[in-house]
């Protein structure tokens, strides 16, 4: 997506929304009591769609979108679903991802500026006394949590870092990266479009970055990195994502063994229907 263009589109959005015309709230259902477990009860914020299947809560500093789970946790054979990414865009990783959407990245990006949020930058690997080492990825922190739905039609909230669970011990990535957050990375926009990268490629370098604008040069064509990879929100660092994951982990195989995978207990069915929901963390972004 050209850079002008997607922040301009932000910038035109916001101002609807500020006016309160244009566009009417998402019809959502307003969330039952749970007979269960009170404190997984999620609470529906009130949304306007703002892209097709994004949706934004101003005043709750939220944005949601609609996904499904794409892969099988739960077969005979107990196959293991080994994961590189959290949620994914179609046709990039899902495969390896818990969560697929139709909803853009680029788009996704530009709703969590509505809601006044900072980008910082993707995690990164540097080659140091012949090791890698990861700089981990900065921006705003958000909450990232999963809606699903339960068997009597009421919903609940769950954290994406309780499916994910480590493949020696069966841990989950709650427990062990506690420390971890996710955080409001941005992706990066390059000068050349991007190649989807094949499996188990890594954080290969992915065009050249765009250079600081020269305001008597031709606009050229600028690519939103995460529309191309899918890379919507990590967990291994591709050096791509728009939502990054604190803890480290590097998706070349080469350099370190795949450690997590689904978890069989609470990763639902495949193709069960999840709403992603982003919330802001920081009081007034």
């Amino acid at each position: 997506m050209n850079r002008i263009a997607c922040w301009s589109l932000v910038a035109s959005v916001g101002a609807v929304l500020g006016a309160g015309a244009a566009f009417e709230p998402a019809q959502v259902e307003p969330v039952k009591p749970a007979a269960t477990s009170p404190a997984a009860i999620a609470p529906a914020p009130v949304l306007r769609e703002v892209f097709p299947g994004v949706r934004v809560d101003l005043a709750g500093r939220v944005v949601e979108f609609d996904g499904m789970v794409p892969v099988n946790a739960h077969t005979k054979a107990d196959l293991k679903v080994f994961l590189e990414t959290t949620v994914c865009g179609y046709d990039s990783k899902e495969h390896e991802s818990l969560v697929v959407t139709k909803a853009k990245p680029s788009q996704v990006h530009a709703a969590l500026l509505m809601l006044g949020l900072k980008p910082g930058k993707p995690g990164e690997w540097k080659l140091e006394e012949k090791k890698w080492v990861g700089v981990p990825p900065s921006g705003d922190e958000v909450e990232v949590r999963f809606v699903v739905a339960n068997a009597d039609g009421t919903q609940r909230e769950e954290d994406p870092a309780d499916w994910i669970v480590n493949i020696k011990d069966g841990k989950p990535l709650k427990a062990i990266a506690s420390e971890a957050k996710w955080v409001f990375a941005g992706s990066k926009l390059v000068a050349k479009k991007p190649t989807a990268r094949a499996p188990g490629e890594g954080s290969v370098p992915q065009g050249a970055l765009v250079t600081p604008p020269n305001p008597e040069a031709k606009a050229e064509p600028e690519f939103y990195v995460a529309d191309t990879e899918g890379t919507l929100v990590g967990l291994a660092s591709f050096g791509t994502e728009t939502i990054g994951l604190t803890a480290m982990y590097n998706p070349d195989n080469d350099k370190e063994a795949p450690e997590w995978i689904a978890s069989r207990e609470k990763t639902p069915e495949i193709g069960t229907k999840v709403v992603v929901r982003v919330r802001a963390k920081k009081a007034g972004g």
